[in-house]
């Protein structure tokens, strides 16, 4: 194989997963999930590249995860070198995660609904009080500007 080219396991809504041999590159990842790339934990031995907006977008939701999120929209599952570069998935690793996502999910109204979360925030003097009412930015913290 390539060099420049790995081997994924392509999961998209409704459909069983499939290998694809796709290329060593951020837009090639943007292609198959129809945007920008999210990276997400899957196990110690691999990770899923879904579309950071899916969600936002509407995509049809697709399969859930251990940790309860549902990915929306086409994903696919790499495995890493242990220094953050993306690698072709085993032959094992392969059959485990097609085993794993292999039958179409259907979700619940209730499923969909805890997906959505809001956050209420009364009022906010300057960003920075805003960031932190969001738990994004500790008191003692201040924005570079």
């Amino acid at each position: 194989m390539d060099k420049n080219k790995i081997k994924v396991l392509v999961v998209e809504p409704q459909k069983q997963p499939y290998v694809k041999e796709i290329e060593k590159d951020y837009r090639a990842m943007q292609a198959i999930v129809g945007g920008r790339i999210e990276y997400a934990y899957l196990s110690d031995d691999a990770h899923i590249y879904c579309n950071e907006e899916g969600k936002l977008l509407g995509l049809e939701l697709n399969r859930k995860l251990e940790n309860r999120d549902i990915i929306a929209g086409t994903f696919f599952i790499c495995s890493d070198d242990g220094y953050g570069d993306d690698i072709s998935l085993t032959d094992e690793q392969i059959e485990k995660y097609t085993e794993r996502f292999k039958e179409p999910e259907q979700f619940s109204y209730s499923e969909i609904n805890q997906q959505a979360e809001s956050v209420v925030i009364e009022s906010a003097d300057n960003l920075d009080d805003f960031l932190n009412k969001l738990g994004l930015l500790q008191e003692d913290e201040d924005l570079e500007r």
